[in-house]
């Protein structure tokens, strides 16, 4: 009998003479768990019986937390999928290993994790790992092993990434001492933060003054280049939000990897070739009109045939 690829790890199936498939599990102790014919039922008691395992273990410390989720957890549909899951647990338990394995008690937030990912090229996004972590630490509170809320919280890392480039579109418009600070959370100037520079509410708030000028004009800029994807960005730039990023653990992360241009005429140069494709076809439709064979003057065109003529004799 082939097996099937969606059925959970320790589940086996017996088929009987009338062909019949029933799907049971060997407990530890040698018994037979028998979970029915239907393979979804089958598939739902044996997650609880996983669960009930686990909770009966109470795994104390992460990495048999990571484990004890792990084999509760049901094959997903697709290689993508379990491929990402598994790059996912693979960058939790490679975290914990490193910082000795820590108990449930012991676990604190996300920085930690922001920190010592963005130390290393590692596969995956960061957000990814944490969402899977909050998953986890999720489906061990519904088991009672833990009573607290996840240490870990959610972020967006795009929208960082996003909140990061339109900085740097700004910084080209910005004059003194906005551009420093730019410069500054963007790690090209020799300050290794940003809110070096923010001194007092008054001057941020000059600083504030000074990102709506030069909002203004790298808005200019954009239209003017084809870059519409990042006139929202820009525009939804705040000096706080600036300031609460160059100290949060996100920032190596968030930063562009590259430079952008502002000065491509990209606009242009589209409507120079649409222009000169417009002018081509327009060209080739006149030539055509021309091609075709006018009659002689005084001549006129006899209508074709419309059917037999019969001759008389």
């Amino acid at each position: 009998m082939a097996r099937r690829t969606d059925r959970p790890k320790g589940m086996r199936a017996r088929r009987d003479r009338n062909g019949v498939v029933t799907y049971y599990l060997l407990r530890k102790d040698g018994s037979k768990l028998v979970l029915g014919q239907n393979f979804e039922l089958a598939c739902a008691q044996w997650v609880h019986e996983q669960q009930s395992r686990v909770a009966l273990a109470c795994p104390a410390t992460a990495l048999e937390l990571l484990h004890g989720i792990e084999q509760c957890s049901l094959p997903l549909a697709s290689r993508q999928a379990t491929a990402r899951r598994r790059s996912e647990m693979d960058t939790l338990r490679a975290f914990f290993t490193e910082h000795g394995d820590p108990t449930l008690e012991e676990i604190t937030g996300e920085d930690v994790f922001l920190r010592w990912y963005g130390d290393a090229v590692r596969p995956g996004q960061p957000d990814s790992a944490i969402r899977m972590f909050r998953l986890v630490w999720k489906s061990a509170s519904k088991l009672w092993i833990v009573s607290t809320g996840c240490p870990w919280n959610t972020f967006d890392l795009r929208k960082a990434q996003l909140k990061m480039e339109a900085a740097d579109v700004v910084r080209h418009f910005a004059s003194t001492p906005l551009s420093e600070f730019l410069e500054a959370l963007l790690g090209k100037s020799t300050a290794t933060t940003g809110h070096c520079v923010v001194d007092g509410y008054d001057h941020a708030e000059r600083m504030q003054n000074e990102l709506k000028h030069a909002v203004t004009r790298a808005v200019l800029m954009l239209r003017k280049c084809g870059r519409a994807d990042l006139v929202a960005p820009v525009y939804q730039l705040k000096i706080g939000e600036l300031i609460a990023l160059s100290d949060s653990a996100i920032l190596p992360l968030a930063r562009p990897p590259g430079l952008i241009l502002l000065n491509h005429q990209r606009n242009e140069i589209l409507g120079s070739i649409k222009a000169k494709a417009n002018a081509s076809v327009s060209d080739s439709d006149t030539s055509r009109r021309h091609d075709r064979i006018e009659p002689a003057e005084g001549v006129t065109r006899s209508a074709p045939p419309s059917g037999f003529v019969v001759e008389e004799r």
